[in-house]
């Protein structure tokens, strides 16, 4: 390899090894997702019922007002260390000001897992490169790659808001006559998922949602 400074050794890296390689990974993700598809859906919806139970205990501690806020947060701390955990929370009228905590956990890897792969391979090639490269250059390839998974994951959690919004759990939970659900970073930016209100005076049949997703 030729000698490089530093700035061309990082474009020969970004556009040898970065650039356009997560387009391969969509495959990857694809496979991943088809081959694990019941028990990725059903990890998702048990977290969110998970964290519906937990507000209704709260609730009827007299702890925790009616939901009308649910977010769903990639945690960039946990991308670092090659996991893809998401924060997913639950807030009363508050909002932010909510002082009382009502979190859970839920996984992406099958989304990530191809990004987590190359970014262990770029940490072997950096040695071809002189030194010119670093494991914190690599870092911070991760957590701007990351964006295009994460959006993939958000694309996921859309389609499965209307089995979210018919579940058992989200019916008993005490919430707001609309509530809306976000997906983002943590305490940052965030997109809406969802907003679903009440279908007052609509009849609904046993095992019926009376929720329904507006625009």
């Amino acid at each position: 390899m030729k000698l490089m400074d530093r700035d061309a050794a990082l474009q020969d890296l970004l556009e040898k090894h970065v650039f356009t390689e997560w387009i391969h990974d969509l495959a990857l993700i694809e496979n991943n997702f088809l081959t694990r598809q019941q028990a990725i859906e059903d990890e998702l919806i048990a977290a969110l019922e998970s964290l519906c139970q937990l507000a209704t205990h709260q609730h009827e501690q007299g702890r925790k007002g009616d939901i009308r806020y649910i977010y769903i947060s990639l945690l960039r701390t946990r991308v670092m260390k090659n996991k893809a955990v998401y924060r997913i929370d639950a807030y009363d009228e508050n909002w932010f000001l909510d002082e009382t905590e009502c979190a859970v956990e839920w996984s992406a890897d099958f989304v990530f897992e191809p990004l987590f792969n190359r970014m262990t391979k770029l940490e072997q090639l950096k040695s071809d490169y002189a030194r010119k490269i670093t494991t914190m250059d690599i870092e911070q390839i991760q957590q701007i790659e990351a964006v295009k998974y994460h959006l993939l994951t958000v694309e996921f959690l859309k389609s499965q808001m209307p089995v979210f919004i018919a579940s058992p759990s989200l019916e008993r939970m005490s919430k707001a006559n609309a509530c809306t659900i976000f997906a983002g970073e943590y305490r940052d930016d965030s997109e809406i998922l969802c907003r679903f209100t009440h279908s007052e005076g609509a009849e609904t049949r046993e095992g019926e949602s009376s929720w329904i997703i507006s625009s």
